[in-house]
């Protein structure tokens, strides 16, 4: 009984996390078919290409979450192919916030009413992201310590925000490490080797960075907070 209790405990508290992101996810579809009924057009049907891909990141740290305090080969190898997959597509997943830069006036349907569909998606994609970063850092400090688990969260912030740029202005894609990775590296390397003629790179990203840090200080505060609150 105790084994039982104890399961449903560590899988309802994930749920706790999970269900409001899927309530999140739910009302920006519906927000989005809203907006496609009124206009009678598909403005912005692209969202939901890009919300899919930030559910990516977060399925694959839920499901290495769960597999890593399994002591056996298959399942650590299990752990790392979910943890490649995870560092692959955790940029999609604050991504969605750059989206807004598509926010604008149009004739066929309110200007606020765009605002909060885009507000949805973004804030979906930005929370998917930071949970799955927080379930990545309990591995890694379950397995590393606390200090080197914020150094993974640091680091990632600041790689994340690298790629969220690649996509965002030089149009690269997560799954161009695969099709096209030679020209992907070589302008990697471009950008890496001469960062002072482009410093809107480095701009970008080390802001986008620390905004990041501050919403993911910010979750964990939060969560920290509830926890100490029902142990009280």
């Amino acid at each position: 009984m105790f084994s039982l209790s104890r399961v449903f405990f560590y899988h309802s508290r994930q749920l706790a996390v999970i269900a409001p992101l899927i309530f999140a996810t739910s009302l920006s579809f519906g927000l989005l078919i809203l907006r496609m009924i009124y206009s009678h057009n598909s403005q912005y049907s692209w969202l939901v290409w890009n919300l899919f891909l930030a559910w990516l990141p977060a399925g694959s740290a839920l499901l290495a979450y769960n597999l890593h305090k399994h002591h056996s080969k298959l399942t650590g190898l299990l752990v790392l192919a979910c943890a490649i997959g995870w560092f692959l597509f955790f940029p999609n997943a604050p991504y969605l916030v750059t989206d807004m830069i598509h926010l604008r006036a149009r004739a066929d349907v309110p200007f606020w009413y765009d605002l909060v569909l885009l507000l949805a998606f973004a804030w979906t994609g930005l929370f998917l992201g930071l949970v799955s970063l927080m379930l990545m850092q309990e591995i890694v400090r379950w397995r590393a310590g606390t200090s080197i688990s914020w150094l993974f969260v640091l680091v990632m912030l600041g790689l994340s925000s690298f790629g969220i740029y690649l996509g965002r202005f030089l149009r690269w894609n997560s799954w161009d490490v695969l099709s096209n990775p030679l020209s992907l590296f070589i302008d990697v390397a471009r950008q890496v080797r001469h960062p002072v003629t482009h410093m809107q790179t480095v701009a970008f990203s080390a802001l986008f960075a620390f905004f990041l840090l501050a919403m993911y200080l910010t979750l964990t505060a939060v969560m920290n907070f509830q926890h100490e609150a029902q142990r009280s």
